[in-house]
């Protein structure tokens, strides 16, 4: 996954040490799914000869820091970089940001308020790549245990070779079993009998009960659990676990759980935004990509006079 020269670094420092091809992959999946979240308008557009804005680096440092600095310059117009918080103010909260990369050095920090401005999406200067991490690694560990699972509940077979040649053949032989072949010629010089006895093949079937040991069900459920939570870690309304009917206090409490933390982060964005567009006269906005379908998921679950079918002659429709 491209990761920007590492110029926004994650906060986690995490490094998975076994099954890196599934954390990769889940890890992407997890950060797609959570861009997908918010509309993004308004970003600095390009003057002549200015750079325009990258809206896939602003989205991957904001989700990684939590936070981007914006600033003007005469050659590259509004942009917006990685930067440090820096200083102690009178709430103890940074009076500045040192901005250091490749385009940039400044000798000192950016004044917060008057020569730059932030757009925070968490209230702490962090990112939400802990989250992205944090699933990540648990569908890591579920991939493992769900193809653990489905080799388990496969027939186990042992064989004996007297040497290197025939344990090759064997494997050979086996290899073809399990990439499905529809049949399979065998040497039958393979067979072999101890003294007295009659020529059997060299395996024997390692006999298991699979009905006790098979959780393949049980697994792919707990793994679309793991990604319900995702969603609603991240805002994003489903369905409850429950399987009766809900009243309207655990709708309400459905409802909350996935709410919350949202609004938290909504209110960031829309907070330091309006102070971005309000310095740069810009009209950068972040709109929650799911508030049409929540509306009418509210609505369709509203209670709704029952129609009559008659008309007002008293004759039925």
């Amino acid at each position: 996954m491209y990761n920007y020269s590492g110029y926004y670094p994650t906060n986690t420092g995490f490094i998975p040490d076994f099954s890196t091809g599934s954390y990769n992959y889940w890890e992407r999946s997890f950060f797609q799914r959570a861009r997908g979240i918010w509309k993004v308008e308004g970003l600095p557009q390009a003057a002549p000869g200015q750079v325009q804005t990258d809206k896939d680096a602003f989205l991957w440092g904001l989700f990684h820091l939590g936070y981007l600095t914006v600033f003007e310059t005469k050659r590259y117009g509004i942009t917006f970089q990685p930067s440090a918080p820096h200083g102690v103010g009178l709430q103890f909260e940074p009076w500045g940001m040192t901005v250091a990369t490749p385009y940039f050095s400044f000798s000192r920090p950016l004044v917060i308020g008057q020569e730059c401005e932030n757009i925070k999406l968490t209230p702490d200067y962090s990112g939400i790549w802990d989250i992205i991490d944090k699933y990540a690694a648990e569908m890591q560990a579920m991939d493992i245990a769900v193809r653990q699972q489905m080799i388990n509940a496969r027939f186990a077979y042992i064989a004996a070779a007297d040497n290197d040649k025939e344990k090759r053949s064997m494997e050979s032989l086996f290899e073809q079993i399990a990439n499905g072949a529809p049949y399979i010629i065998y040497n039958r010089s393979i067979k072999k009998a101890m003294p007295g006895e009659t020529p059997e093949l060299p395996w024997a079937q390692f006999d298991r009960d699979l009905n006790k040991n098979f959780i393949l069900p049980e697994l792919l459920e707990a793994r679309r659990n793991v990604i319900t939570a995702f969603y609603r870690e991240m805002g994003v309304p489903v369905a409850s676990d429950k399987k009766e009917r809900e009243n309207q206090i655990e709708s309400s409490v459905n409802t909350s759980e996935f709410f919350n933390r949202r609004q938290v982060w909504q209110d960031c964005l829309d907070e330091s935004c309006d102070r971005v567009n309000r310095m740069f006269g810009t009209s950068i906005k972040f709109t929650y990509s799911g508030e049409e379908a929540e509306k009418d998921a509210i609505l369709d679950t509203e209670a709704k006079p029952v129609q009559s079918s008659t008309a007002s002659n008293g004759v039925n429709k």
